[in-house]
């Protein structure tokens, strides 16, 4: 094989139609639809895109970088920093390259005078400073940086959310600053991803904020070129990987298209400039290591979509380790991805895959045709004051709660796969942990832990198996998981013979429930008597069975079946409602 030769000449063409006909012969009968993603999007992805199924021609995301290195940026709260100015070190020379200060409230003078103290031992052409949180008027404390020596090289931001200034000036670098790349305007889209919004109206979003900044700087005399400099798009990313990867390539690929409008020429066009959080959408509190899972996927596809600079929440925030501890192993995260991964050293790494290049043109004509739909009701401000935004939202986020609680999307530690929590978690959750901000499945498991707390018994439930064991063992694989995730315990699985009644077996160890894992209908017959006999046994036992409803339904359910749980239900009601019935309040 000579040098130009293709590597896979050796192999025949591939052709979509052939490839897909044998898959349908694989199917067996089943429609192709059963494997075409529905995207949340309100677009469908199939499995297999190429050179004759992707978009023609691909959306370009345009970079200037020569590299894909990324900020790894630690965030610090600025009241820790005051009482303990070593985390600054600490961070930096942990591998953090920006630091994020975030204001818990409104800063008062003297809390401003001691956070510029402490900034002034940093190398602030070489460090990024970001200012988020309660920044109270951007204008002062920009005027207020200006004084410490260097500032002008910084190129960091201050992330004033111009969409939470109704009416307000946004404020503009100053001259000397404008080389740096300092930017002081953030569009801030975090708030709609943890209200539930698709990717598609966080893209929308996005678009619409940037305009409504464009619009507000230009009205009062700035150029839209040094108005879109001053830019910076905030997005929190999430588990998805390829939509969460195509959405910042999608951003890219429409933001020429908004300054275009805005009469900014192609060769004054700043790149947009992108700074990233972690999502706290799908955290878990109780098994904090997983976060660490999460956090890696977050990370890998921001990463990969080409973000300037990546915010990752420590891994662990209860109290359980230390938040140095907490802090170091989250850092990591960026420095295995870049160290060992190198990550950094391809721009665009995504370009030219079929399947990425047809997500990101979906989502641009998507986010660009809802973008419109919110300007012509008068921008972003105006849609989210008459509630549209809300009313945007509330379906997707209604589906994605609906999703986790019937199961049908997992989440590992969280809604699946859940193990009881480490002693020290508990303890930490107990003492400092805001329930509130618990999913729906960790707040059962929260309220199984107070139960115990407080004198109470963790409610126990035996497996009864019957039927071809490698079906009625899959049905209890899926009924133990279902107890664990709201916290109850699971014992041993007992395999008997319905005919037989022998429930004695079954309640020795005293079980408060007792789940049928029959894999056939032909013994249904026989559960009348079956619960008959456990109720004169043991009176407050709730009898469940693992399969969907059968025909009979009602009969069994007045036989003294209390439930069915099966893929589909909604399995968080069906555990909350288990917990009453077994005392857990």
């Amino acid at each position: 094989m000579n040098d130009t030769e293709s590597l896979f000449s050796g192999f025949p063409a591939v052709d979509h139609e052939q490839w897909k006909s044998k898959v349908i012969d694989e199917l067996k009968g089943a429609e192709f639809s059963k494997i075409v993603w529905k995207t949340p999007e309100g677009f469908e992805m199939e499995p297999w895109h190429n050179r004759h199924t992707a978009v023609r021609p691909a959306p370009e995301a345009p970079f200037r970088r020569s590299t894909n290195r990324w900020r790894i940026c630690q965030q610090i709260a600025v009241e820790r920093l005051l009482d303990d100015p070593a985390l600054l070190d600490e961070a930096l020379t942990g591998g953090a390259e920006a630091i994020e200060l975030r204001f818990e409230g409104v800063p008062e003078s003297a809390e401003v005078v001691r956070l510029l103290e402490a900034l002034r031992s940093l190398e602030l052409a070489k460090t990024a400073l970001y200012f988020s949180g309660a920044i109270g008027d951007p204008a002062a404390l920009l005027d207020a940086l200006a004084a410490l020596p260097g500032f002008a090289a910084n190129s960091g931001a201050v992330l004033f959310d111009a969409l939470a200034s109704r009416d307000g000036a946004l404020p503009l670098p100053t001259a000397d600053m404008r080389h740096s790349g300092f930017r002081t305007i953030a569009v801030d889209t975090v708030r709609f991803n943890e209200a539930g919004a698709t990717i598609t109206q966080e893209l929308a979003f996005a678009l619409a904020g940037a305009s409504d900044c464009l619009s507000r700087l230009t009205e009062a005399g700035a150029d839209a070129s040094e108005a879109a400099a001053a830019i910076e798009i905030v997005f929190a990313a999430g588990t998805s990987h390829f939509p969460e990867l195509a959405k910042l390539r999608a951003l890219r690929a429409m933001w020429p298209q908004l300054l275009a409008a805005y009469g900014v020429a192609a060769d004054a066009m700043p790149e947009p400039r992108l700074f990233v959080r972690s999502s706290t959408r799908s955290i878990s509190a109780l098994d904090p290591y997983t976060n660490l899972l999460r956090l890696s996927t977050e990370a890998l596809a921001a990463i990969l979509g080409g973000c300037d600079t990546l915010q990752l929440a420590p891994f662990e925030s209860a109290g359980s380790v230390s938040p140095e501890f907490a802090e170091r192993i989250t850092r990591n995260i960026h420095l295995l991805l870049r160290e060992e991964s190198n990550l950094g050293h391809v721009v665009d790494p995504a370009a030219g895959s079929f399947y990425i290049e047809t997500m990101t043109a979906a989502l641009c004509r998507e986010a660009w045709a809802l973008f419109q739909q919110i300007e012509a009701v008068g921008g972003l401000r105006a849609a989210e004051a008459s509630g549209r935004v809300a009313a945007m939202i509330a379906p997707a986020a209604e589906a994605r709660r609906k999703a986790i609680d019937t199961r049908h999307r997992t989440l590992v530690g969280i809604n699946r796969y859940t193990v009881p929590p480490a002693a020290e978690v508990v303890a930490a959750i107990q003492r400092y942990s805001d329930a509130t901000k618990s999913s729906g499945y960790e707040q059962l498991r929260r309220r199984m832990i107070a139960h115990v707390a407080a004198g109470g018994a963790t409610p126990r439930a035996a497996l009864w198996l019957h039927g071809e064991p490698s079906k009625s063992q899959r049905v209890a694989a899926f009924a133990d998981d279902f107890l664990r995730s709201g916290g109850f315990e699971v014992l041993p699985s007992v395999t008997l013979d319905p005919e037989t009644c022998n429930c004695r077996a079954l309640l020795r160890e005293e079980p408060d429930i007792v789940v049928f894992c029959w894999s056939g209908e032909s013994d249904l017959a026989s559960v009348a008597k079956i619960c008959e006999t456990i109720q004169e046994l043991r009176k407050e036992t709730i009898i469940v069975m693992a399969a969907k409803p059968p025909e009979n339904a009602a009969e069994l359910l007045r036989a003294g079946v209390d439930r069915f749980i099966h893929l589909g239900s909604d399995a968080r009601a069906d555990l909350l409602s288990l917990q009453h019935k077994t005392g857990v309040l």
